[in-house]
């Protein structure tokens, strides 16, 4: 049962006044073995909205942890894995052809250590512009909801220096750098003080390798870079 604190109040996600009936954790809390999962950030949600992001999880905590780097990489996968496969044959399935496909040479030379696995890409970006709009709340009580503007991406490597000099801007305000479950979610942040809307992210997730650059297949990216704005007049 949620707790009460939750009931009645504003949704982050969605900004309907008195719509929440639940506390969502902002970083799902199945990233996570049971022994690491304390104080993580909960917020106001409706059942809508924590159902629509508890999809996105589901389906990314099954793929992600097959291409953990972090420093509990082994754990996370032996630990959580396998009770969340035998639920989702389909999924299993999936991974066992991506796995036979690499072996044969398909996705890269056998000697190459790299399974390539059945992940949506857009799935991951989607579920960080969730997790911008809660980390928002939590750490500011910024409101990132409708009409701001927000997106989340992938970009070319080429690209990820310019990206890393707009975090040294003297003119933001309020800063996140934040490392939770060593290395299992990193996210940084920094704040428009004049505008609280207006903020920019960088997310990984297991310290993997998770997507292809849109428009840009073989090009591989390991990072999520965010960026939130009020309205355009």
């Amino acid at each position: 049962m949620a707790s009460k604190r939750f009931r009645g109040k504003r949704c982050v996600y969605c900004g309907r006044t008195g719509a929440s009936d639940t506390g969502d954790h902002v970083i799902a809390r199945g990233f996570f073995p049971p022994s690491d999962r304390a104080d993580l950030p909960q917020i106001p949600a409706c059942s809508a909205c924590n159902n629509a992001k508890s999809q996105l999880e589901q389906h990314l905590l099954t793929i992600l942890p097959f291409g953990a780097r972090h420093s509990a990489a082994s754990r996370t996968l032996n630990e959580l894995v396998p009770g969340r496969l035998s639920r989702n044959a389909r999924l299993h399935r999936e991974l066992l052809d991506a796995w036979n496909r690499q072996w044969q040479g398909e996705y890269a030379p056998r000697w190459t250590p790299e399974m390539k696995l059945p992940l949506d890409s857009t799935k991951v970006t989607r579920l960080c512009e969730y997790m911008m709009i809660g980390l928002a709340w939590h750490h500011w009580q910024a409101e990132l909801t409708p009409p701001a503007e927000l997106r989340a991406s992938f970009y070319h490597p080429s690209a990820v220096a310019a990206l890393e000099r707009l975090f040294l801007n003297p003119q933001w305000g309020a800063q996140l750098d934040e490392n939770i479950g060593a290395g299992t979610l990193t996210y940084r942040a920094v704040q428009d003080p004049h505008a609280p809307a207006r903020t920019f992210w960088r997310f990984t997730i297991y310290g993997m390798v998770m997507g292809d650059v849109p428009g840009l297949p073989g090009v591989r990216a390991d990072v999520i870079y965010g960026i939130s704005n009020s309205p355009r007049a």
